[in-house]
């Protein structure tokens, strides 16, 4: 299932499939880590940031950004550890 990373609930574990925006929003989230192909987990969600974790570092996403990123859900949608 394909969502947005706004759209995830916590816990979920997804791939970066695409990234909708410029230039300049693609390459500022290519220097964070997220790139496509590239796996993330949804750390928290609330009024604020949203709060993922790629290659083992927790970033802070502005809702705007987050609702840019598309990634797709893994089937059980939870991470397992």
């Amino acid at each position: 299932m394909i969502k947005s990373v706004a759209e995830m609930t916590k816990g979920e574990k997804g791939k970066v499939i695409t990234i909708h925006g410029g230039k300049g929003k693609i390459l500022r989230l290519a220097e964070m880590g997220i790139t496509p192909g590239e796996e993330l987990i949804l750390i928290q969600k609330s009024l604020g940031p949203v709060i993922v974790r790629v290659k083992d570092v927790n970033l802070a996403l502005g809702k705007g950004l987050a609702e840019s990123i598309f990634v797709e859900v893994e089937e059980n949608g939870k991470n397992q550890n």
